[in-house]
């Protein structure tokens, strides 16, 4: 294992040295290439779209489809730029003439001129760790890490997140009380990603496209003690950089009620999915949880 992460942690070093685009056109091209061998991811991919997306044709799903397999194997090249290069460097691949598509983030800015709290939930969309890039340059933010099994490639990208200006807490309840005490604190800033499946006891379940999700409550619980204002956001993909938009969330996520709290996120959540369907995680499981421990939907 020590060897694949030595090797792989050298092709990443190697491939920054390229230009960004030929590094996104490589990732594209080895992405639809390997992974279509895959029959694991392809399964899931195809069978969250089924489920999301059942107005869509077979052949507009497959389209979908098709296009995720790049995207994965463009968000891996491309931490060959965001993970060695100074953040600055990362910094100039964000589109700043976007405004007059609705991407001014100025509600998200707003905020960050005030002295409370700001949580920013970053879903697994486009390209999440340039997320952490563009909002550390406003203020210094402080998110949940789970180390890598090995050692060295856990090394490497812990130095390379904390190089992006975040702090980094781990997930167990120590780590949470680290969160609420960055928000607690003058211009306290904290990033959470907000779809993947809770450990049970952590979450509820909600509407997600349609479907019933588990979904984490930790945000709306830290919220609601601090009095932090929430955003949801996403650096999104584009040729040669990224277009980065960040959302208030859904006011309904404030509710006293964790069901319609989690239920207004997930809602603001597929709001960004939609533009972009073909840079979300669809290879993850995300409906593998079920309400009253009914079959899995991937069975």
């Amino acid at each position: 294992m020590s060897f694949i992460s030595s090797s792989l942690i050298t092709v990443i070093k190697l491939m920054s040295h390229l230009p960004f685009s030929t590094v996104q056109t490589m990732g594209q091209v080895a992405g639809k290439t390997v992974l279509r061998f895959d029959r694991r991811t392809q399964s899931a991919i195809h069978r969250n779209l089924q489920l999301c997306f059942p107005e869509l044709s077979l052949k507009d799903r497959q389209t979908i489809a098709k296009k995720r397999l790049g995207y994965m194997g463009q968000t891996l090249a491309e931490m060959s730029h965001l993970w060695v290069k100074p953040a600055s460097e990362s910094l100039n691949l964000i589109e700043t003439s976007s405004s007059s598509q609705g991407y001014d983030n100025q509600a998200f800015l707003d905020a960050l001129s005030d002295d409370g709290g700001v949580i920013i939930l970053a879903p697994h969309l486009g390209n999440w760790e340039m997320m952490s890039y563009y909002v550390s340059q406003y203020r210094k933010m402080t998110a949940m890490y789970r180390p890598q099994k090995d050692a060295k490639l856990n090394q490497f990208i812990l130095d390379a997140r904390q190089q992006a200006g975040s702090e980094l807490a781990p997930t167990n309840r120590r780590g949470v009380m680290q969160l609420m005490k960055a928000l607690k604190g003058l211009n306290g800033m904290v990033g959470i990603l907000p779809d993947q499946v809770p450990q049970k006891g952590s979450g509820v379940f909600a509407p997600f496209f349609g479907v019933s999700a588990y979904t984490m409550t930790l945000a709306h619980q830290l919220a609601l003690k601090t009095n932090a204002k929430v955003f949801v956001g996403s650096a999104f993909q584009i040729k040669k950089g990224y277009r980065v938009k960040i959302v208030p969330v859904e006011p309904d996520f404030y509710s006293d009620d964790e069901t319609e709290s989690a239920a207004s996120l997930n809602q603001t959540i597929e709001s960004l999915i939609r533009l972009y369907p073909e840079q979300y995680q669809w290879e993850y499981k995300r409906f593998k949880l079920q309400p009253d421990n009914k079959e899995s939907l991937y069975k």
